[in-house]
């Protein structure tokens, strides 16, 4: 009979503890630096664990002796990336306390973004523009490629195409009508209304936002009218 065993909390853990275990992952991944999600991956302790104890993550990776990560030279296209994962994630429009590292909703803080842009309005302005036409703030003309005529779309839905059926669809399930915003363990999938295996387009027009659960039940069926 397999004993039954609890993992309780660790409190008060010595900073050497803290310190050591971010080397060691270091180490195991061979890399001179590392990202609080490539820790969270293989690390012992949660992130939040060294951001309350260092106030920064940039803090806790010079106290271990590794190369200090530069995050204001962060692509737009990333700290557009990281909006849209917290958007979708919470169910809603975040607001810049949504932000804040220590919740554990972004890769990225407020501030990064304050400094970016000037302020969280102007980053959801950029934002906005950036799901809408695909275009940058320092490029001229839009980054999205025209599918070629008589060419079927990639079955892959890209991130950017996903966020936009995800708010276009106000983070809610088309089928259940649940949403991360009443439900923080909600995932939501983006799913093709006709299936790309029956012909169905990865085209905004044929896709709808779906939770884990309808998504799976729903398969492959699909009826023509």
């Amino acid at each position: 009979m397999t004993k039954f065993k609890v993992q309780l909390r660790q409190r008060n853990i010595p900073k050497s503890d803290l310190i050591s275990d971010i080397k060691k992952v270091a180490n195991e991944l061979s890399k001179n630096s590392l990202t609080s999600q490539e820790y969270s991956q293989k690390g012992r302790y949660g992130v939040n664990t060294y951001l309350r104890r260092f106030k920064s993550w940039n803090t806790a990776l010079e106290e271990a002796g590794l190369i200090v990560i530069n995050r204001q030279n962060i692509p737009e296209v990333e700290l557009f990336q990281n909006i849209a994962k917290v958007w979708t994630k919470i169910g809603r429009q975040p607001f810049g306390r949504d932000m804040e590292k220590t919740n554990g909703n972004s890769n990225v803080s407020l501030g990064t973004y304050e400094n970016r842009f000037g302020t969280w309005n102007n980053a959801l302005l950029a934002f906005a523009k950036y799901i809408e036409t695909g275009k940058l703030s320092d490029e001229s003309t839009s980054q999205p490629i025209e599918p070629t005529p008589g060419k079927r779309t990639s079955r892959k839905i890209n991130w950017r195409l996903r966020a936009q059926v995800l708010i276009a669809h106000s983070c809610i399930c088309q089928m259940c009508g649940i949403s991360p915003a009443k439900d923080p363990d909600v995932i939501l999938h983006v799913d093709h209304i006709k299936p790309w295996s029956k012909g169905g387009e990865t085209e905004i027009n044929n896709l709808q936002a779906l939770c884990e659960k309808c998504n799976v039940g729903k398969s492959d069926m699909y009826e023509e009218n």
